[in-house]
């Protein structure tokens, strides 16, 4: 009886990990899956969505149809960002730029796509543009509450929460454009939500931010950040607003910046 009820208690425990998501081992602290991620506890609890390739390549969004170039740059700005964060034991990282359109958004949603690919990290992608939100278009989601709806109470984080199939990838879109965005960005909802989407040492969240000289979104959140990402446009952003967009950022950790839109070519495969 002895074999026999500890065999039933194994078949019991192999049906509660699969249920679960698999097996589960714990090291250094952290929780890993048989498959070496990192297991997240908020997305555990949310169903996957799944995301639609043909609509991420024409918004060149990585997926596995997007030209490999495009995957290898990302992943080369990922591992720099990372040594960077680990060095200084960074988690939480602004993207922004100095005006509209110069890339920002594509630029923080490929940047957190690729960071997700690091099994050692969830990745939490949070759009705080609350005036032009688009990382839920950039990702073709359709979603029914977002940053503005939890800032004002309306729905826990965890009902605003996207967790897509990206392995690793959250989302916390926005849906309700606020005009007044930096009064809400700068207050306690704010600081009690920044606190909370970092407090798992796992989690590297990554925020889609304003650009700089169109509000003081950017500088209002500062307190809440590690580093700075900083996008501009080849052709696009001007010397003068570089300039201006360097001033405001003197005192604060930028990370390094992205040229986005390069005409310079790169070997296909190396």
């Amino acid at each position: 009886m002895g074999r026999l009820y500890k065999a039933l208690e194994r078949i019991k425990t192999r049906e509660s990990e699969l249920a679960a998501g698999g097996p589960r081992i714990i090291q250094n602290n952290r929780i890993y899956t048989t498959d070496h991620s990192i297991e997240d506890p908020i997305s555990k609890k949310l169903k996957r969505v799944k995301l639609d390739n043909e609509t991420l390549n024409a918004r060149h969004i990585i997926n596995p149809d997007i030209e490999p170039t495009v995957q290898t740059a990302y992943k080369m700005l990922r591992t720099r960002v990372l040594q960077r964060m680990r060095t200084n034991g960074w988690r939480v990282l602004a993207v922004t730029s100095a005006c509209q359109g110069d890339g920002k958004t594509i630029s923080a949603v490929n940047l957190a796509i690729s960071l997700a690919g690091d099994v050692n990290y969830n990745v939490c992608l949070v759009d705080m543009d609350l005036r032009h939100s688009s990382v839920a278009n950039y990702l073709g989601l359709e979603p029914k509450y977002g940053v503005s709806d939890v800032l004002k109470q309306r729905v826990p984080v965890e009902s605003a929460l996207i967790r897509t199939d990206i392995d690793r990838l959250v989302v916390l879109p926005n849906v309700q454009t606020v005009t007044h965005s930096s009064e809400l960005i700068s207050s306690p909802a704010m600081y009690d939500l920044a606190a909370s989407l970092a407090s798992d040492p796992t989690r590297i969240v990554v925020y889609d931010m304003p650009p700089l000289l169109a509000a003081d979104d950017m500088l209002a959140f500062e307190p809440n950040i590690d580093a700075i990402v900083f996008v501009v446009a080849e052709g696009t952003t001007k010397r003068t607003d570089t300039v201006k967009a360097r001033e405001l950022l003197e005192n604060l950790n930028v990370i390094g910046t992205v040229l986005n839109r390069s005409d310079e070519k790169t070997v296909s495969y190396y």
